[in-house]
C-alpha cells in the first residue's frame, strides 16, 4: 500500500445528527422547560464539535439538521451543514420515529455526499450530546474502527449507538439510529468496539445521565448552560 493511500485512510469525517430542538431532549420535560431544553442541546452540541475537531485525523465535520438554529450554531464553528429535508418513507421501520428516520435517511445522503468529495476518507456518524467526551477516547475509538469495516461504540446502557463508524469505503456507513439501535446495528453486522470510553459512552436523554456526565465533567458550554439554568418546579434534579 503507498504512502498516499495510507494517508487517505487515515483521514476521518464526522457527521453529527440533530433533530429539531423543539423535539429534542423530551425525557427532560419534567426538569427543564423547553427553552432550557434547546439551550443545554445546543451546548451538548458546542462540546462536541470542539473535542471532534482538534483530533488530528478528523478532516471534516458535518452536522446532519432540519434546524435553523443548529445550523447556526454548527457554522459559528467552523462545521458544513447537510440539511435534513426528508419527510415522506417507504418502509419504515415501525419502531423508529419518523424523526428518527429522518436523520437516518440524511445520514446516509451525507455518508455518501463526503465520500463523493473526499475519496478513501473514514465516515463516523456521532452523537451529538456527549459533554463529557475527550480527544483522547475519540481518538482511540477511530484508532480501534480502523482495523476495518463497520463498527459501533455502545452507549453506557447497553442499548444506544454513541457512535457509528465505516472505515472501508466500499462499505456504506448504514445508520439504524432510534430505540435499541445497538442492536439493530449489531444485527446489520457491525463490530462493537471495546475500550474504556466512559465520555464518549455518556449521551444525554435522561436526568441520570446528565448526573453522569456531570460526574464525569463536562464541557465548558455545556457546565456554563447547566449554571444557568434553572430546573422545574417539582424536580429533583440537582437535590443530590
Amino acid at each position: 500500500m503507498s504512502t498516499a493511500i495510507r494517508s487517505r485512510a487515515s483521514r476521518a469525517h464526522i457527521l453529527v445528527a440533530v433533530k429539531e430542538l423543539h423535539a429534542a431532549k423530551t425525557r427532560l420535560s419534567g426538569v427543564f422547560d423547553a427553552a432550557d431544553r434547546s439551550d443545554l442541546v445546543l451546548s451538548m452540541l458546542r462540546d462536541t464539535l470542539a473535542v471532534v475537531r482538534n483530533v488530528d485525523t478528523v478532516v471534516g465535520v458535518t452536522v446532519v439538521t432540519p434546524d435553523l438554529a443548529v445550523a447556526r450554531l454548527a457554522r459559528s464553528v467552523g462545521a458544513d451543514v447537510y440539511a435534513d429535508p426528508a419527510r415522506e418513507f417507504v418502509g419504515r421501520r415501525p419502531e423508529v420515529t419518523e424523526a428518527e428516520e429522518s436523520l437516518n435517511t440524511a445520514l446516509s445522503a451525507a455518508a455518501e455526499y463526503v465520500r463523493r468529495a473526499e475519496r478513501g476518507v473514514d465516515v463516523v456518524a456521532l452523537q451529538a450530546d456527549l459533554p463529557s467526551l475527550r480527544g483522547v477516547e475519540f481518538d482511540e475509538a477511530l484508532a480501534a474502527a480502523r482495523s476495518g469495516g463497520r463498527s459501533v461504540v455502545i452507549d453506557h446502557h447497553g442499548t444506544g449507538t454513541a457512535a457509528l463508524f465505516s472505515c472501508d469505503p466500499a462499505i456504506p456507513l448504514d445508520p439504524r439510529f432510534g430505540p435499541g439501535s445497538a442492536r439493530r446495528h449489531l444485527e446489520s453486522g457491525a463490530r462493537p468496539l471495546d475500550g474504556h470510553w466512559p465520555g464518549l459512552r455518556t449521551d444525554v436523554d435522561t436526568a441520570d445521565d446528565l448526573d453522569a456526565a456531570r460526574s464525569l465533567g463536562v464541557g465548558p458550554a455545556t457546565r456554563a448552560a447547566l449554571e444557568a439554568l434553572t430546573p422545574t418546579p417539582h424536580s429533583h434534579y440537582g437535590n443530590g
